[in-house]
């Protein structure tokens, strides 16, 4: 009886809690000021006591102690008696010197300015605005760390491994001698086809001062791709192309300018050339996938011509330029959905 009347107390609801979603911004909040006082750097193979870690941080002791035991506690350091480590995660993905490191994608996800502007959503809801993130111009907006965030992103899916398989295994890659690499910034995936097919003639197309981080990604995979600068959403596209990649490009763009892009593919294609493209696309109820109606509000706050297509709304768009719809299939984290078009003729 005791028990049953108890059990009234509480709510017969599933999923997280309130506090759960509390907690793990605290843990996120946590983990970034570590990582921006340097803590993970000075513990890059080695072990330290909090006052060693205080004075190369130039941090109080007695407060910092405090820190490095709650990221022992989340799992991100380890402690021997009074020695501190990076855990294996840390290690890998927030030390700069490691080769999966991270930071970037990090300082664009939990920067100062990126929570301001989830802190003003609902300032944002109330007011006549055009969008209260302010995109600034594309070389501010796409600048070095941005490019490497992404690459840190794509290096740590493994949608990437599963996007490269799909497309080496497609007919078209056998034949295809050029490929092009639309707003491929790094070049990871260039990189990765050139590697396999040594003979094909990659490209990467992105804004000129762009140009820098692919070439860095090229050194340190000992492979060489080409590099087009130019812009898009303004000018020409090489011709005669083979295939055409167009990764996580057209988001912030309205429908308008998608139409313009997709246009200029169409006709850099050679007849019978094939377009791959892999992004986040929202059901027909727009609700899901959660991280992608979630990234739909996210580019809302920055612009209201913002708009992130289903699936079926592409195809249509796609269809309309003649492509020919070869078919879709989920990767990665069942996000993103890489859409195959071929150019009819």
């Amino acid at each position: 009886m005791l028990q049953e009347k108890l059990i009234s107390f509480q709510p017969e609801v599933k999923g997280n809690s309130m506090a759960e979603y509390a907690r793990d911004y605290q843990e996120s909040m946590i983990m970034y000021q570590a990582f921006k006082t340097g803590i993970f750097e000075v513990l890059d193979g080695s072990h330290k006591n909090a006052a060693d870690v205080a004075q190369a941080i130039d941090c109080i002791p007695e407060r910092t102690v405090f820190l490095l035991n709650a990221l022992v506690a989340i799992g991100l350091l380890e402690k021997n008696d009074d020695l501190y480590t990076n855990s294996e995660e840390a290690q890998t993905f927030l030390v700069s010197g490691s080769k999966f490191y991270q930071g970037d994608m990090l300082e664009l996800q939990l920067a100062p300015e990126r929570r301001q502007q989830w802190e003003k959503l609902g300032d944002w809801l109330k007011e006549e605005t055009s969008g209260i993130a302010s995109r600034g111009k594309p070389d501010q907006v796409f600048n070095p760390s941005f490019v490497r965030a992404m690459a840190q992103g794509t290096l740590s899916n493994k949608g990437f491994s599963e996007t490269i398989s799909l497309i080496a295994n497609h007919s078209s890659f056998q034949t295809a001698r050029r490929l092009l690499d639309l707003g491929g910034g790094h070049g990871l995936y260039a990189i990765a086809f050139k590697q396999i097919k040594p003979e094909l003639d990659a490209v990467v197309f992105d804004l000129p001062h762009v140009g820098q981080v692919t070439q860095e990604y090229s050194r340190q995979y000992g492979t060489n791709v080409g590099f087009h600068p130019g812009d898009f959403f303004k000018d020409e596209l090489p011709a005669e192309q083979d295939i055409v990649l167009a990764f996580d490009v057209l988001y912030p763009a309205p429908t308008a300018n998608k139409n313009n892009v997709l246009t200029k593919i169409y006709h850099a294609l050679n007849p019978g050339g094939y377009l791959f493209i892999k992004q986040w696309f929202l059901d027909t109820t727009r609700t899901s996938p959660k991280r992608v109606a979630i990234f739909a509000l996210n580019m809302s706050l920055g612009s209201h011509m913002s708009h992130i297509c289903t699936l079926q709304e592409a195809e249509e768009i796609l269809m309309s330029k003649g492509f020919q719809i070869e078919g879709s299939n989920i990767i990665g984290d069942s996000a993103s959905t890489l859409l195959i078009a071929r150019k009819k003729g």
